[in-house]
């Protein structure tokens, strides 16, 4: 009886599809480098923080872009308003001379694009290889059922017909009556056998204590499994998802999916081609084959077989919203987007037609894609408030340092002094700039007192201050105190 079972096992394992697992990067990533996480709905979020994080550098980059150019914006407003009224009405002209002006400060119009270009390419990078292993993963699972399945049905169906007194490698037109009903009852029952395998594996995985408690259910003896290498449970669900290869919807029983929804689930590895199923494989994935495999799972009542409540699709559509939302604020403070024109138009269509785009994919594919794009959402709102905070503070502490002191001119004390620069930018062109061969500057004390021209003793030697005078206030004037004399007193 053992070296039967051992016979029927090994047939069995003939038969068992040996489906091709993808191998580009991205399904390499997926299936294998996260494969030590056993909840693939847990690896992918992992999968898609830590992607997140390797791409994080271009969305501070992007950020950076934005809140240079919103700087530029501001600080060139009221010239553009300026050039805005000399050019009235033509605004090719406008625009040609704002273009000019905006390159000239250090504007830039696309270096904010290059980060969205890349976001866009792994995305639907990403779309097809998603799609390709829910696909893989859909099939595979259902090999593994047929494979314990085939292991039970067949060490059951040799034990019951040598029981019976039947031989079922005997042709069937030398059969009687009764020996081919008895073995039609044998293979149903063996059938049976083979379904509570695959349920038990579908839901919990099986063991051998399992096994064991079934054969003595079905008075059998001892059941050789040791063709099924993978007894872990085969359902791959999410939290509230009961199948995370189907989207999150609750419509279509798509936590176990009928014959029809399972063909169109593995449609392209149907196809002939790389990933097409041989003559072998094909010949076990057929409708009656799946049914068989299939039919106490999908005639189970007890299980649930919605496979969600639009969860994921919601989350989508509000993240995929409010980034949008602030995408287009920060892109108009930053002077990218007027608030009319076409492009305003244009931002305007987007923040609709985005949502909705991402609704569709929500809806229509896996769950483990609208997983992925939730959790990419949220990093990236996470990441667009940390980072713009980062800028931020970088640029308000390098406004208090360049800006602290906000007299007008620069004024030199002495060549054996610190050179001490009062300074706003903007509002000197010459500031920051010493005046060649510059004329010693009398004493304005003594100016003041009546016209004398004598110098102190403690400048003797050392070259007279100059002030360089750009239409604001001098410093000397400002303090009231004489500089030019290094003594600090304050004049009468």
């Amino acid at each position: 009886m053992a070296f039967l079972n051992s016979i029927t096992n090994f047939l069995g394992a003939l038969v068992t599809p040996s489906i091709s697992k993808p191998d580009m990067m991205w399904h390499v990533l997926i299936l294998n480098v996260f494969g030590w996480i056993k909840d693939y709905g847990w690896s992918i979020v992992v999968f898609t923080v830590l992607l997140k994080l390797v791409l994080s550098p271009l969305d501070f980059f992007q950020r950076y872009k934005l809140h240079k150019n919103q700087r530029i914006t501001e600080r060139l407003k009221p010239t553009m308003e300026k050039i805005q009224k000399q050019y009235g009405g033509d605004k090719q002209a406008f625009q040609q001379k704002q273009m000019e002006l905006n390159r000239k400060e250090g504007y830039s119009y696309f270096s904010s694009c290059l980060p969205m270009i890349v976001t866009m390419v792994v995305f639907i990078t990403l779309w097809l290889s998603m799609q390709t292993v829910a696909q893989y993963m859909t099939l595979r699972d259902y090999t593994r059922l047929y494979d314990a399945y085939e292991a039970g049905r067949a060490a059951a169906v040799v034990q019951l017909d040598e029981k019976a007194g039947v031989d079922r490698e005997k042709p069937l037109e030398e059969q009687t009556e009764d020996e081919k009903k008895k073995l039609r009852e044998n293979l149903e029952v063996a059938v049976s056998f083979g379904g509570d395998i695959a349920y038990k594996l579908y839901y919990d995985g099986i063991n051998d204590k399992f096994i064991e408690e079934l054969c003595g259910e079905y008075e059998l003896d001892k059941v050789d499994m040791s063709s099924v290498k993978e007894r872990g449970k085969v359902q791959a669900d999410f939290l509230w998802i009961d199948n995370i290869w189907a989207p999150d919807v609750p419509w279509g029983d798509k936590a176990l999916l009928d014959w029809a929804s399972f063909e169109s689930a593995i449609d392209d590895y149907k196809t002939r081609g790389t990933n097409g199923l041989n003559k072998t494989e094909a010949a076990c994935i057929n409708k009656e084959t799946y049914n068989n495999v299939m039919a106490k799972l999908l005639a189970d009542k007890s299980h649930d077989r919605t496979n969600g409540y639009l969860i994921l699709p919601i989350l989508v559509v509000l993240l995929s919203l409010g980034s949008q939302l602030l995408s287009m604020f920060q892109q108009k403070r930053a002077g990218q987007v007027n608030n009319k024109g076409g492009m305003a138009t244009s931002m305007k269509v987007m923040m609709f037609v985005m949502p909705v785009m991402m609704a569709i994919f929500a809806i229509q594919y896996a769950s483990i894609f609208t997983l992925y794009m939730v959790t990419n959402s949220a990093c990236t709102l996470f990441f667009n408030f940390f980072f713009t905070s980062i800028i931020r503070l970088w640029d308000k502490r390098k406004k208090s340092r360049n800006y602290g002191i906000s007299t007008g001119s620069p004024r030199t004390i002495s060549y054996k002094q610190s050179p001490i620069f009062h300074y706003v930018k903007g509002a000197n062109p010459d500031a920051g700039k010493r005046l060649p061969k510059a004329e010693p500057i009398s004493d304005l004390s003594s100016e003041a007192g009546g016209g004398s021209k004598k110098k102190s003793k403690g400048a003797k030697n050392q070259p007279s201050a100059t002030i360089m005078r750009g239409g604001r206030p001098d410093p000397n004037d400002l303090m009231n105190v004489d500089l030019t004399k290094g003594s600090g007193k304050k004049r009468k």
